[in-house]
């Protein structure tokens, strides 16, 4: 509803060069489980396994949600596209209990003469960003029509605002050392990068309101320790944005 009269404004407006967005989308990013040096191998409930921790390290992955805005300036006979702005990101990733199993183990403190465990269920960590993307778009064709598809090569910066972690203890008396768990888990680096190509799907005229879908393609995550319990290989994802022409 906020939208409406913007979008209505910008039907009557003439053609124009440059334009701002407003983009949602997510992504998926495959690799593997980190599996912490605090959690506890023990040998499986099954002769045929080998040891285990306890855990379920196989088919994670690391997953990411956005939102932002940015503007957009067209050259080249409107073919090609500069697109710079910012967006809010959310990258998360967990470990949880195995099928068999109805906690892991977890060791929380150690000296001479003590072994203190704790046992868990699952560790989530949120971590939230603040990033700029810069985006080149390349439109083959150059009438002006209606429905258009293009190409797109795109980098995201993000500075990471803050840190959560949501850890479910087996005891629920234990929930009081939560902080002292998600101490030990650490945090990822204050920066990453995300390079992605794509192929998407333009509707709408010059002169009017865009809504534009795209795919984005395995890309690269670019960081000295992009989440602590994850590590990224390669992620692909959708985005959704509208813009409106000035």
């Amino acid at each position: 509803m906020v939208l409406l009269p913007l979008l209505l404004l910008a039907q009557e407006k003439t053609t124009s060069k440059s334009r701002v967005g407003f983009e949602f989308g997510g992504n998926v990013f495959f690799g593997e489980a980190i599996v912490p040096d605090q959690v506890r191998t023990s040998k499986s409930v099954y002769e045929y396994e080998d040891f285990f921790c306890g855990i379920s390290a196989s088919d994670q992955v690391l997953e990411n949600l956005y939102g932002g805005i940015k503007y957009e300036s067209f050259f080249w006979k409107d073919r090609l596209g500069l697109a710079v702005g910012l967006r809010f990101s959310q990258f998360s990733a967990e470990i949880n209990t195995d099928w068999d199993r109805k906690y892991f183990i977890w060791l929380f403190r150690q000296n001479e003469t003590t072994t203190d465990y704790l046992t868990l269920q699952s560790i989530k960590q949120k971590n939230y960003y603040l990033g700029i993307p810069l985006e080149f778009r390349y439109l083959p064709k150059r009438r002006d029509s209606f429905f258009k598809q293009y190409l797109k090569l795109g980098a995201n910066v993000n500075y990471r605002l803050s840190t959560i972690n949501s850890i479910a203890f087996y005891d629920p008396a234990m929930s009081k050392y939560a902080g002292a768990v998600g101490a030990e888990i650490g945090k990822p680096s204050l920066f990453n990068a995300w390079i992605y190509p794509a192929y998407g799907f333009k509707f709408g005229k010059m002169k009017n309101v865009w809504f534009n879908m795209e795919i984005d393609f395995p890309g690269l995550l670019i960081g000295e320790k992009s989440h602590p319990l994850f590590r990224a290989d390669a992620g692909m994802g959708m985005q959704i944005s509208v813009q409106i022409p000035l």
